[in-house]
């Protein structure tokens, strides 16, 4: 009896010590390998939440900013009697630059299409074939975007030795502004 109660006592202070060994095993290593995980795993939020806010940032509209989607293509969401008064002024200044002689200009009905408005001028004018090729030129290189549709190009019978007459034209120009017609 006295033997089984030693070898109960030795089984005993073997657990104690088993215990202990796992306590400090638990308190040393495994606790600081714990702490470097929860570390790691709270940077790892607070850069997410970081990046969540710098895309929120990102792509908020910024006021006087372009829309980054639409890149001064489109004109301005602004009202459709300022935005034919824009265009109206581009083919002006594009006409003057071009030497091309603007005979009339007719606004043509607004198209409304998915996410914006199309608006139309026709221009009639004169000029010179190089003329008229530089006003088509000034006309697709602008910004907002412009197309050009519907020319129609007439010459005048001219006498053999007198200078080539001017052309006659007429033209339609589109442009596209954002929003709804208003």
């Amino acid at each position: 009896m006295i033997a089984a109660l030693r070898s109960l006592r030795g089984r005993g202070a073997a657990l104690a010590l088993l215990a202990l060994l796992f306590a400090l095993f638990w308190i040393g290593p495994a606790a600081a390998y714990f702490g470097l995980i929860q570390s790691g795993s709270d940077e790892i939020d607070r850069q997410s939440a970081l990046l969540q806010r710098y895309r929120t940032l990102a792509e908020a509209p910024h006021p006087g900013q372009p829309n980054p989607a639409e890149p001064d293509l489109l004109l301005p969401e602004i009202p459709d009697s300022q935005a034919i008064a824009r265009l109206q002024e581009t083919i002006k200044s594009a006409a003057a630059a071009a030497q091309v002689q603007i005979q009339g200009l007719q606004v043509l009905r607004s198209e409304p299409l998915p996410g914006a408005v199309k608006i139309a001028v026709r221009v009639r004018g004169s000029g010179d074939v190089a003329a008229l090729g530089r006003l088509l030129y000034a006309v697709e290189a602008a910004r907002p975007l412009l197309v050009p549709d519907n020319l129609q190009v007439q010459a005048h019978p001219a006498p053999a030795d007198a200078p080539p007459a001017a052309l006659d034209f007429q033209l339609d120009l589109s442009g596209f502004k954002t929003g709804a017609s208003s």
